[in-house]
């Protein structure tokens, strides 16, 4: 059967020649079928129903052109195409402007709305025990002071490497033990603390310091509480101190004491109010070329157990500290204990009895004495000087005036009269 542009007429295949294939006709679906023997799509190569169908096509190419806008306007006309010469990569820029734009639009409703739009800046300012900058609200904050023992038993000490300033002093049987005063820095875990003494409490006043500790002798209790110092005693506050047993260790060595949780004592006490303090003139280190090559300082307080020397670091210009032979090692950073200066005041100390019988030194801190400033590998050989109790321990030069100091942490040697240290070599401050 043959397809004659849309009339289906009957032709065998082996019909005449003068038939050939429409081609605008040979898409209909009539062309698809398959069923019903062997189709083919013809028109005729002239005569009458060549015309006729020649005009068939045409109507029904023209409707098929119109139908197909009809279509492209419907789908097409509705979707806004956006035309290829303005569409471009992502512009990481642009997301930079547009992120501007909307926190400047931010603040803006802000300041419609009555806010203020700020950005937080630390105020840095000296620490008055360091000299060195710290936030406004850490360095006004109270010190706190913290009797740290020096026993071999108790060695490596917590937290010594964290103080802002430390005191060392003789007690009884030659043993040394520590006033750790910290300012603008907290440690988690501080000791062993041990019991007050007098030699350490003029300090503590003059600092207005917070002062814990575990026990004490009579006399210095007594003191504590006749000078009202802002006192946490741990037998009646329990609570920021902590026991940390090891095998073979006395008991009298294993308490311990968190600085941020004095401070949430001394806040419920009512004296976490900002403190001013009097402080000497801060100084920066000399240049890397005016530093010598070395220095050490040994103090002998009475037993090797209990020799101190400090050994110069031109590179970092300070002092490492080293306590009966070997490096010094604070256990709460496993890092030797230094130091920027080390001051060491000559004063005298007499022995004597407690109101309970109790073995005791009662050490003459106030009035004036032979002292050594150690700082940037030169010692200066001056005079001590604390007027009274309140007043600050003052280191002096050859001609009267108050030593500057390094900025960074404090070591102050306190020695009695038959105690003299030996600074190797002699390197005059300049």
């Amino acid at each position: 059967m043959i397809v004659l542009s849309g009339h289906i007429r009957k032709f065998p295949l082996s019909q005449p020649a003068n038939l050939v294939v429409d081609p605008l006709v040979a898409l209909h679906p009539l062309s698809r079928q398959a069923s019903g023997g062997a189709f083919l799509i013809v028109k005729h190569a002239g005569g009458k129903h060549a015309r006729g169908d020649h005009r068939m096509i045409i109507d029904l190419a023209s409707r098929c052109l119109i139908a197909i806008g009809i279509v492209f306007v419907l789908v097409f006309g509705l979707v806004p195409m956006q035309p290829a010469s303005t569409v471009s990569p992502t512009d990481s820029t642009a997301d930079l402007r547009d992120s501007g734009a909307l926190e400047a639009g931010r603040e803006e409703a802000n300041r419609a709305e009555g806010g203020r739009v700020e950005t937080a800046r630390v105020q840095l300012v000296d620490d008055p025990v360091t000299g060195e900058p710290e936030p406004e609200d850490r360095a006004a904050r109270r010190p706190l002071a913290i009797v740290i023992e020096n026993h071999p038993n108790a060695r490596p000490q917590w937290g010594l490497s964290l103080a802002s300033r430390v005191y060392e002093a003789i007690t009884e049987g030659g043993i040394t033990r520590y006033l750790a005063v910290f300012g603008a820095n907290d440690a988690d875990r501080v000791g062993p603390v041990r019991s007050a003494r007098t030699q350490f409490l003029d300090y503590v006043v003059e600092l207005n310091a917070a002062f814990a500790h575990v026990g004490g002798s009579a006399n210095a209790l007594d003191l504590i509480e006749a000078l009202r110092i802002k006192d946490i005693n741990q037998f009646w506050n329990a609570r920021p101190y902590r026991r940390i047993q090891a095998p073979n260790l006395a008991f009298e060595h294993t308490v311990f004491a968190s600085t941020t949780a004095l401070r949430v004592l001394i806040g419920r006490r009512g004296w976490s109010a900002r403190v001013s303090l009097d402080h000497p003139a801060w100084k920066d280190d000399p240049a890397p070329g005016l530093r010598p090559p070395s220095q050490m300082v040994t103090i002998d307080f009475s037993t090797p157990a209990f020799r101190v020397s400090w050994v110069y670091r031109p590179s970092f210009n300070d002092y490492q500290r080293f306590l009966a032979g070997v490096p010094d090692v604070d256990a709460a950073t496993g890092e030797v204990v230094s130091a920027k200066s080390i001051a060491i005041a000559v004063i005298p100390r007499v022995h004597g009895r407690t109101r309970i019988g109790e073995d005791t030194w009662t050490f003459s801190d106030i009035g004036s004495g032979k002292a050594w400033v150690v700082q940037d590998g030169t010692v200066a050989v001056g005079r001590w000087q604390k007027p009274s109790r309140t007043d600050r321990l003052r280191f002096l030069d050859a001609a009267g005036g108050e030593q500057a100091v390094d900025r960074g942490r404090q070591w102050i040697e306190i020695v009695p009269p038959e105690v003299i240290p030996v600074i190797e070599p002699v390197a005059a401050a300049r």
